[in-house]
């Protein structure tokens, strides 16, 4: 007579926890976590991930909630399980971002930004350029079929209810942060070097004919050599994309390790 009750007062704790952690991680994970992807698209998609990973995730969970601010404590648990692994996973793709600030710079374009609409904030041009470059990289590549891997793959790897939030994830956000900047310098550094070089010749033209209006001539030659790296940079990208991965796939691994803990 109270098989449904029972039923249900034993499906709804882990399956909310399950989609609390998926809706979280869907929210700050790259591809599907940008803005652009509609906000009702995600929980859709977090919903029909639930109702699959649930069943499987119940058979090991034989925790029993007689209280409900242990359930809730359970909930702000998986929410920081989703935010962390979500927005560790989305590191890398800003590493473009700031490597197009540090471009625009060098082209005199560092006051012409425009609405980045995965973040709603204001980013350089060629930021958002090399950010759909290497969003259509990921894509061509099949490598986003990692991403949802991850969204399989972490409740094997961290249990709900036991995490250990060990101090290495945090560490490994850290690091990250190292590991943002070197890969924006090491993908910006020819443009940067090339538009060094070009201040150093309109410099010394500027000291051997002073007549000569080197405002008028530089702004034209620092945007055409910047369009011109622009398009090798297309190259360069297929060059470093291996290199690229697999840093995106270990740091996001890295941190599903120090969240699982000891």
């Amino acid at each position: 007579m109270f098989g449904l009750p029972d039923q249900i007062q034993h499906w709804l704790p882990f399956t909310m926890l399950v989609f609390v952690r998926l809706s979280a991680m869907m929210t700050t994970m790259p591809i599907l976590g940008f803005s652009t992807v509609a906000g009702r698209i995600r929980i859709a998609m977090a919903l029909i991930l639930t109702l699959i990973i649930a069943p499987s995730v119940g058979e090991n969970f034989t925790t029993e909630y007689s209280s409900l601010a242990v359930l809730v404590v359970d909930i702000m648990r998986e929410l920081m399980i989703g935010l962390f692994v979500g927005f560790g996973a989305r590191l890398i793709f800003e590493a473009f971002t700031l490597a197009g600030g540090f471009v625009s710079f060098q082209m005199g374009l560092s006051m012409i930004n425009i609405v980045d609409p995965n973040s709603g904030s204001n980013a350089p041009v060629i930021g958002n350029f090399w950010l759909l470059v290497l969003i259509m990289f990921f894509l061509v590549t099949n490598s986003h079929h990692f991403l949802m891997e991850v969204l399989f793959f972490n409740f094997t790897a961290i249990p709900l209810t036991e995490a250990k939030f060990d101090p290495v994830a945090g560490q490994t956000l850290v690091n990250a942060g190292s590991l943002i900047y070197e890969l924006a310098v090491r993908f910006a550094a020819p443009m940067m070097v090339l538009m060094l070089i070009n201040d150093v010749a309109i410099a010394f033209a500027a000291r051997v004919m002073p007549q000569l209006n080197i405002f008028f001539i530089s702004l034209p030659m620092k945007l055409g050599i910047g369009i011109f790296m622009i398009l090798i940079s297309l190259k360069i990208f297929q060059t470093m994309f291996g290199f690229i991965y697999n840093n995106f796939e270990g740091l996001t691994l890295d941190i599903i390790a120090g969240i699982k803990g000891a």
